[in-house]
């Protein structure tokens, strides 16, 4: 017999809730409550019973830790290991931790650290189901799970980081923005054509050289304001402030137009590499 033992009501009340959506399996090895104050529940497990059931319990328990405890866990890592206090501070990392746990994002030096630590918490659960151990999650947190504790602290430092270089983008965008308010426009407009890196053309569809592209950038401006801009592209658009951006991309989701709508919002028009090619004859059938 498996034994878990809870924590507070609130913790009892959301397994109980999970538990009347899991799967029949699972329902069915549930030992029948002695009363309704008990603050546990038992499944029966039987020495020769069908490997189907520990698998499914296996898969469950880790879910409620996972779905209940975890994001519980990171929270108090950001606050007592980390130090930070402000809610919105706290709420966003947590949410990118939990991101990173879950496989929706892949951070700078995170490498496997998330796949190792569930399958490190994955290994603990089978070998609870295995040897019927009774247990809570808060002692499992407390005793077994000390050096899984550590990943954790490392995985959501990755977050941090991550959430620092977010914030320090942020502030590099909002300064940008600030400095085309004041910029005289050099261009009506620019052309860029995507492929693998940018090539600019000026209103005429002429190709702007790499050369005369560097001899656009406003060093005064580059060396007053200090920025991680690359010169192949933000300092020229910068410089040159044009009224329109015409991109012309495949995929409009890179990393680098993205910051360009960022910064430079309604002057950008995004459009397929086809629409170049065509605005290019139709401007030489007008000639």
């Amino acid at each position: 017999m498996l034994t878990v033992y809870f924590d507070s009501r609130e913790e009892q009340a959301c397994w109980q809730m999970r538990l009347q959506n899991s799967r029949p399996i699972i329902q069915q090895a549930v030992c029948p409550a002695e009363n309704d104050e008990q603050a546990f529940i038992s499944f029966r497990l039987e020495p020769n019973q069908d490997q189907a059931v520990c698998l499914a319990l296996i898969e469950f328990l880790f879910s409620f830790f996972s779905s209940y405890h975890l994001e519980r866990k990171i929270r108090e890592i950001i606050e007592e290991r980390y130090f930070f206090q402000d809610e919105d501070e706290v709420e966003h990392i947590a949410e990118m931790a939990m991101l990173m746990w879950e496989g929706e994002v892949v951070y700078h030096g995170a490498n496997n650290l998330p796949k190792k630590v569930r399958q490190r918490i994955l290994g603990l659960f089978q070998d609870i189901v295995s040897e019927q151990v009774p247990f809570s999650y808060q002692s499992l947190w407390n005793f077994r799970m000390r050096s899984i504790q550590d990943d954790l602290v490392a995985l959501v430092g990755i977050a941090i980081d991550e959430y620092k270089l977010e914030q320090d983008y942020q502030e590099f965008i909002y300064l940008i923005r600030g400095l085309l308010e004041v910029r005289r426009p050099l261009l009506e407009e620019v052309h860029l054509v995507y492929n693998d890196e940018f090539f600019f053309y000026n209103q005429h569809f002429q190709l702007i050289s790499k050369r005369n592209l560097a001899n656009t950038i406003d060093r005064k401006l580059m060396a007053e304001n200090p920025m991680f801009v690359d010169s192949n592209t933000i300092a020229p658009l910068v410089s040159m402030a044009p009224r329109k951006i015409f991109i012309y991309a495949e995929d409009e989701e890179i990393r680098i137009i993205r910051t360009l709508q960022k910064i430079f919002e309604e002057r950008i028009i995004i459009a397929h590499p086809r629409s170049f090619a065509e605005r290019v004859r139709e401007a030489g059938d007008t000639r």
